[in-house]
């Protein structure tokens, strides 16, 4: 069985459509790395996302303006 080979940076491409089976095509020849769609990450995401979280909605939404609110003064 042949190793699984591990990759670990991601990189988000903006291609032109007409052009996407080449890329795909040289990127398979190359074995450059793993070639997952955003959907299939969000989707495994999900999937392995914890399903009972301790954790109320207003607990939520005030971690989440927290980390906002530090993304704002981190741009500034």
């Amino acid at each position: 069985m042949a190793k699984k080979r591990q990759y670990n940076e991601q990189l988000t491409l903006l291609i032109n459509p007409a052009k996407k089976q080449a890329l795909l095509e040289v990127l398979r020849i190359f074995e450059i790395g793993e070639i997952q769609s955003k959907q299939a990450i969000v989707e495994q995401y999900i999937q392995n996302a914890p399903k009972n979280v301790p954790i109320s909605e207003a607990e939520l939404i005030s971690e989440v303006s927290k980390v906002r609110k530090n993304k704002k003064k981190n741009a500034a």
